[in-house]
Formats: C-alpha cells, sequence, structure tokens
C-alpha cells in the first residue's frame, strides 16, 4: 500500500500546512514592545480579523496558555454577576464547569450535561443567564455545527470555548460574545499563545462590573471597571514567544493565500467526504457520533465487531493502542488515539492542514493494523 507523505494526524498540536518551514526567527531576542515586534503582533491580530471575518467592532487579544489560559482569562474576568448555564458535554467544558463551581465559586450554576459522545440539549438553556459551552469538541467529535438556538435579543453574555472550531468551520460572531481560541488546531502553530475576541456587550460588562475575587495578573484584561484596552492593540499582558508568532503568522498567510475561511471549509468537507467514502466500503470501523452532531473536522472511529464490543474498557483501549503502534511503525499515521479521558475510540484530526491524499492513503492502513491485531485477540 501507499503511504502518506504527512503521517501526522494528532488533534493538538495538529498538523503543519503543505509547504511549511521552520520559522526564520527573524524576531527572536526582539522584544514584543519594540517598533517591529508591536507591528508584527497587530499585523497578526489583522489577519486574524481576516481570515475569521471578524466584526469590526468586536475586540481581538493575543493571550498566554493556549486556549485553556484565553478561556481562563474569560472565566475569571466575566463571570459572577449573574447565574451560568454550563453546557458540559466533553472534556473541556466539564474543566470549565469544575472551575466555575469549585475555583470561581459561583453559587447559581446550572449543568446542563450531555452524554459522551452527543451535545447538550440547547432548548434547556436560559439566555437571561451567562452561557458558557465548547462550540466543537476535540475529544468526542461532537459539534454544535452553529449557534443559530442563540438569540439575538439575549441577557446574558455567550462565551465559548472555540480552539476547535475557529478555521475549521463558520462562526456567526454576532451570536458570541466572548470566545477564546488557540493557534494550534484549525492552523497547525505553535502551542502557548490563543486569542480573545469580546463583543461591545462583553466590553459593557467589564466596564459595569468588577468581580469580588482577586484575578491573577495574566488574567487580568480590566481593572476597577478600566479595560485594558492596550491588549487589543498588541500589547500583551505577559511576554509571547516571537518564534511562537512568526509561525503563527506564516500559517495565517497560508491560510489567506489560500482562499480565507471559505477556502479552508472547503478543505474540511474534501477530508470529511474522503473518510465517508472509505467508511461506505468496508464494515470493520465506523463513525462514533452520530451524524446530527458530529464535527466535520474530527473524525472519531469505534469498530464494528461483536468481540471488541464485548470487551472491557481496558482491553478496548489496548487494543486501539496496537494499531496505533503498527501505524507508527509503519510510519504511516501518528498520535490518533482518542483522548485518554474519553471512551475508547480512534481519533483522526482531519482539518485543512490536511491534504485529503494523505487521509485517503492512511485510512487503509488503519484496517491493516486492525486485521493483524484481530488476528492475535480474537
Amino acid at each position: 500500500m501507499e503511504k502518506p507523505i504527512n503521517v501526522r494526524f494528532s488533534s493538538g498540536p495538529c498538523a503543519k500546512h503543505s509547504g511549511w518551514t521552520t520559522p526564520l526567527g527573524k524576531l527572536a531576542g526582539r522584544s514584543h514592545r519594540s517598533a517591529d515586534g508591536l507591528k508584527f503582533i497587530q499585523d497578526i491580530i489583522k489577519l486574524q480579523r481576516k481570515i475569521l471575518q471578524i466584526p469590526d467592532d468586536y475586540y481581538l487579544g493575543i493571550v498566554g496558555s493556549s486556549s485553556t489560559g484565553a478561556m481562563e482569562t474569560l472565566l475569571w474576568s466575566l463571570l459572577g454577576n449573574r447565574g451560568v448555564d454550563v453546557l458540559a458535554c466533553c472534556v473541556f467544558s466539564n474543566h470549565w464547569l469544575h472551575d466555575i463551581v469549585n475555583e470561581l465559586k459561583i453559587a447559581d450554576v446550572h449543568s446542563i450535561k450531555g452524554d459522551f459522545p452527543k451535545i447538550s440539549d440547547v432548548s434547556q438553556v436560559n439566555f437571561s443567564r451567562d452561557v458558557v459551552f465548547c462550540l466543537s469538541s476535540t475529544t468526542s467529535g461532537a459539534s454544535f455545527h452553529d449557534v443559530n438556538w442563540i438569540p439575538h435579543d439575549r441577557k446574558g453574555l455567550t462565551i465559548c470555548d472555540a480552539a476547535s472550531a475557529v478555521f475549521v468551520m463558520g462562526v456567526d460572531w454576532v451570536k458570541l460574545d466572548a470566545v477564546a481560541f488557540s493557534w494550534q488546531k484549525g492552523l497547525g502553530g505553535e502551542a502557548g499563545l490563543g486569542s480573545i475576541v469580546l463583543s461591545p456587550k462583553a466590553i459593557a460588562r467589564l466596564e459595569s462590573y468588577e468581580p469580588d475575587r482577586p484575578i491573577p495578573r495574566i488574567f487580568r484584561i480590566a481593572k476597577a471597571k478600566k479595560v485594558n484596552f492596550d491588549l487589543f492593540k498588541g500589547y500583551t499582558i505577559n511576554t509571547p514567544s516571537m518564534i511562537c508568532l512568526e509561525d503563527f503568522y506564516d500559517n495565517l498567510v497560508w491560510a489567506d493565500n489560500l482562499g480565507g475561511i471559505k477556502a479552508l471549509i472547503q478543505k474540511v468537507e474534501q477530508n470529511y467526504n474522503t473518510v465517508k467514502e472509505w467508511l461506505v466500503g468496508q464494515k470493520t470501523f465506523c463513525f462514533l457520533v452520530d451524524e446530527k452532531y458530529r464535527a466535520s473536522h474530527i473524525v472519531c472511529l469505534d469498530i464494528n465487531c461483536d468481540n471488541y464490543q464485548a470487551m472491557t474498557e481496558a482491553n478496548k483501549w489496548n487494543f486501539l493502542k496496537k494499531i496505533v503502534a503498527i501505524c507508527e511503525k509503519e510510519k504511516v499515521a501518528f498520535d490518533f488515539l482518542g483522548h485518554i479521558y474519553t471512551k475508547p475510540h480512534l481519533r483522526i484530526w482531519i482539518g485543512p492542514t490536511i491534504d485529503f491524499q494523505d487521509l485517503k492513503k492512511m485510512l487503509p492502513w488503519i484496517a491493516y493494523a486492525y486485521d493483524k491485531v484481530a488476528a492475535e485477540c480474537f
């Protein structure tokens, strides 16, 4: 069987785009507050806004600690003046639920659970309250697809973890008030830095409400109801890696030259259709997630075999690890085991930096590896 050129299918950090090269380090050892450094960060902000089609009256800034840091920044800075509904249906939305209840100690919290690998029931959301959710879940392969369920006349804020959604699916920004995302998902950037996007409504919250808890400096985007607007002009709260910035800029230029968000989504759709066509042609593997809430950029696979399904979860994980090990030994696919905090499955990132030709060559190797492991175990 033919082997793919790019064998990286990790869900984060994700594959680099074709033609990617190591950053030259033009600004390595330079200050991010120098004229050159500041302009470079401002250019990155502008390119993100252009590619993602973020409204002109929304504020975009760069923060530390990837999407996790970006999301914590929003939660610590915005929550507390009204009740919170949390759509807790994946690993990270449950992290946010834990932090809201146990770390921020918000008293009035309503958890709307969704059993893996499904999404929460949005009909239960009360939009007079703040709403916290993950738009798309890397850990389960489930997605809300859209935010049509969010009304324009909501009273509370919609606070969205979009780490696995931006650059891979359409985002209706006017339905979102505070958004966090990282760079290592859709465009295959380096980890460590992330972005926050705030609506005018979210800015108004910062200017009218100050939490009664201490806020660590790294999360502090407002103080005494005064917003740090310099953050949205390229002045980061702490020192960023200039090499990570350079790498992300290269990825943004690649995406812009490709044709922006429309072209990125087209690549995702092509990859998704490649997987669908392959699954139709065999009987061993199947989608883990039902089509009505299945993400198109992250494929979670189950095994349609009675002997496998009869196994304990621990034995299923061992079975899947052997499949991955064979593929890695053959150097045809790396890092496609499901998330450790979920149920056993294989997980393949098929975002826009994955070329469908590589995906088409990789999939038969999974079947090959399964046959070898099955012959040993069954």
